[in-house]
Protein backbone atom coordinates (compact mmCIF):
# COMPACT_ATOMS: atom_id res chain seq x y z
CA UNK A 1 0.00 0.00 0.00
CA UNK A 2 2.60 2.54 1.10
CA UNK A 3 4.98 1.03 -1.94
CA UNK A 4 1.94 2.32 -4.30
CA UNK A 5 1.56 5.85 -2.93
CA UNK A 6 5.05 6.44 -3.13
CA UNK A 7 5.32 5.22 -6.73
CA UNK A 8 2.48 5.71 -7.61
CA UNK A 9 0.50 3.44 -10.27
CA UNK A 10 1.65 4.37 -13.89
CA UNK A 11 -1.35 4.14 -16.74
CA UNK A 12 -0.49 1.71 -19.33
CA UNK A 13 -0.28 4.99 -21.95
CA UNK A 14 2.41 6.89 -19.81
CA UNK A 15 5.19 3.84 -20.09
CA UNK A 16 7.77 4.61 -22.27
CA UNK A 17 8.13 2.29 -25.38
CA UNK A 18 12.22 2.73 -24.46
CA UNK A 19 12.06 1.54 -21.24
CA UNK A 20 11.93 -1.78 -22.36
CA UNK A 21 14.41 -3.74 -24.68
CA UNK A 22 13.85 -6.38 -26.59
CA UNK A 23 15.60 -9.31 -25.99
CA UNK A 24 16.35 -10.55 -29.49
CA UNK A 25 17.56 -6.87 -30.30
CA UNK A 26 20.62 -7.29 -27.57
CA UNK A 27 21.70 -10.63 -28.61
CA UNK A 28 22.01 -9.06 -32.26
CA UNK A 29 24.09 -6.48 -31.23
CA UNK A 30 26.90 -9.39 -30.22
CA UNK A 31 30.18 -7.71 -30.51
CA UNK A 32 33.21 -9.15 -32.02
CA UNK A 33 35.24 -6.36 -30.27
CA UNK A 34 38.89 -7.98 -28.81
CA UNK A 35 37.99 -11.08 -30.95
CA UNK A 36 40.43 -12.58 -33.32
CA UNK A 37 38.47 -13.26 -36.55
CA UNK A 38 39.33 -16.41 -38.83
CA UNK A 39 37.92 -16.65 -42.14
CA UNK A 40 37.20 -19.62 -44.64
CA UNK A 41 38.06 -18.98 -47.89
CA UNK A 42 37.87 -20.18 -51.96
CA UNK A 43 40.38 -19.29 -54.06
CA UNK A 44 38.99 -20.30 -57.28
CA UNK A 45 40.73 -18.04 -59.58
CA UNK A 46 42.73 -14.46 -59.86
CA UNK A 47 39.39 -12.54 -59.02
CA UNK A 48 39.15 -13.79 -55.15
CA UNK A 49 42.80 -12.45 -54.64
CA UNK A 50 41.71 -9.20 -53.83
CA UNK A 51 38.81 -10.47 -51.70
CA UNK A 52 41.61 -12.35 -49.90
CA UNK A 53 43.85 -9.60 -49.15
CA UNK A 54 41.29 -7.09 -48.29
CA UNK A 55 40.57 -10.12 -45.62
CA UNK A 56 44.19 -9.73 -44.59
CA UNK A 57 44.19 -6.36 -44.60
CA UNK A 58 41.46 -6.22 -41.61
CA UNK A 59 43.64 -8.27 -39.44
CA UNK A 60 41.74 -11.78 -39.91
CA UNK A 61 43.30 -14.97 -40.11
CA UNK A 62 42.85 -16.98 -43.40
CA UNK A 63 42.25 -20.81 -44.11
CA UNK A 64 41.77 -20.57 -47.63
CA UNK A 65 40.70 -24.05 -49.75
CA UNK A 66 42.98 -24.01 -52.97
CA UNK A 67 42.35 -27.35 -54.54
CA UNK A 68 39.71 -25.79 -57.19
CA UNK A 69 42.31 -23.61 -58.51
CA UNK A 70 44.99 -26.51 -58.31
CA UNK A 71 43.00 -28.97 -60.40
CA UNK A 72 41.67 -26.68 -63.01
CA UNK A 73 45.25 -24.11 -64.02
CA UNK A 74 48.52 -24.72 -61.69
CA UNK A 75 50.48 -22.04 -63.21
CA UNK A 76 47.26 -19.32 -62.08
CA UNK A 77 47.57 -20.57 -58.90
CA UNK A 78 51.18 -20.07 -58.04
CA UNK A 79 50.83 -16.31 -59.56
CA UNK A 80 47.76 -16.09 -56.99
CA UNK A 81 49.60 -17.80 -53.93
CA UNK A 82 53.02 -15.45 -54.99
CA UNK A 83 51.09 -12.04 -55.32
CA UNK A 84 49.62 -13.01 -51.50
CA UNK A 85 53.19 -13.83 -50.45
CA UNK A 86 54.19 -10.69 -51.25
CA UNK A 87 51.19 -8.69 -49.73
CA UNK A 88 51.56 -10.89 -46.13
CA UNK A 89 55.60 -10.31 -46.50
CA UNK A 90 55.40 -6.61 -46.39
CA UNK A 91 53.04 -6.71 -43.44
CA UNK A 92 55.00 -8.78 -41.68
CA UNK A 93 52.85 -11.83 -41.37
CA UNK A 94 53.34 -15.58 -41.95
CA UNK A 95 52.07 -17.77 -44.53
CA UNK A 96 52.31 -21.64 -44.79
CA UNK A 97 50.91 -24.30 -47.22
CA UNK A 98 48.59 -26.83 -45.18
CA UNK A 99 47.45 -30.17 -45.70
CA UNK A 100 45.12 -30.74 -48.04
CA UNK A 101 46.32 -27.57 -50.61
CA UNK A 102 45.05 -25.19 -47.36
CA UNK A 103 46.78 -21.93 -47.57
CA UNK A 104 47.04 -20.63 -44.19
CA UNK A 105 47.79 -16.46 -43.92
CA UNK A 106 47.86 -14.37 -40.88
CA UNK A 107 48.72 -11.06 -40.39
CA UNK A 108 51.84 -9.42 -38.08
CA UNK A 109 50.24 -10.03 -34.54
CA UNK A 110 50.07 -13.80 -34.83
CA UNK A 111 52.86 -17.04 -35.97
CA UNK A 112 52.35 -19.80 -37.57
CA UNK A 113 54.40 -23.07 -35.78
CA UNK A 114 55.60 -24.98 -37.64
CA UNK A 115 57.09 -28.75 -36.72
CA UNK A 116 60.72 -28.89 -36.35
CA UNK A 117 62.27 -32.02 -38.12
CA UNK A 118 64.52 -34.32 -36.21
Amino acid sequence: MVLKKLLGKRKPEDIDEEEYIEISEVAKEKSSEGKILVRIEKLKDVKDVENILKELRENKILFISTQELKNKDIQELRRCIEKIKRTVTAMDGDIVMGPHSVLIVCPNFAMIERKKEG
